[in-house]
Order: C-alpha cells, then sequence, then structure tokens
C-alpha cells in the first residue's frame, strides 16, 4: 500500500511538471519577451516603462528597462507581467521627450500577451 502511495505521488508529481514545461515551450515560441510593466513614463507622452526580459540568450535586446512604443492600452498596468516580441524603432518613429525623468531607450511592441500568474 505504502508503495502504491508513493508510485502515485511521483506519477502525479511528473506529470504536473510536464504540463508546465509544455506550457512554457509554447510561450517561448511565440515569445523572446517576458516584461513587467512599471509605470507611465514622465516625459514621452503615453509611453510606458517595462523592465525587458529575454528568454533567449542571443538577442537584440538586453535585459533591462525600455520605453515600451505601440503598447496596447489593455497591458498599461503597473505591475502587470506580459510577454511580447519587439523591435528597435526606424527613424521615422524616433522622437524627442522632454528631460524630466530618467532616459531609457526605446522598443516598439510587436504583439503581446498577458502573463498567466
Amino acid at each position: 500500500m505504502k508503495n502504491l502511495l508513493i508510485l502515485s505521488v511521483l506519477t502525479f508529481g511528473v506529470f504536473l511538471s510536464g504540463c508546465e514545461k509544455e506550457d512554457d515551450k509554447i510561450i517561448k515560441e511565440n515569445f523572446k519577451f517576458e516584461a513587467t510593466v512599471l509605470n507611465k513614463g514622465l516625459d514621452c507622452g503615453e509611453t510606458f516603462i517595462i523592465s525587458l526580459k529575454n528568454f533567449e540568450t542571443s538577442s537584440e535586446f538586453e535585459d533591462g528597462i525600455y520605453y515600451a512604443d505601440n503598447l496596447d492600452p489593455e497591458f498599461k498596468e503597473q505591475g502587470l507581467k506580459i510577454y511580447l516580441n519587439c523591435r528597435h524603432p526606424n527613424d521615422d518613429e524616433v522622437y524627442a521627450c522632454t528631460t524630466l525623468g530618467p532616459s531609457y531607450p526605446h522598443l516598439i511592441v510587436i504583439n503581446s500577451s498577458k502573463a498567466e500568474e
């Protein structure tokens, strides 16, 4: 009986860890970055500041803080965790901000999704 209980617990644990890894794989196939929305930027209009984390080691963006241009309004919530794909702004998308707050590089959000909690 004791062996059956141990086997059941181990089987259930493998099942749960297997499902979680599959979800992670799907997320990483669709998105290259995870981010936390920090707050609205002080000096760049309606642009929000995010803390960006790479899923990949070789990326054009380093982990750090950025202004997230083109972030959907539904994701402009302080503390929200999101997944996203992004790119550097081209010459036509670069604009001047005031210098009231800290200066961060800009990125253009291509697509995003709310992270599951």
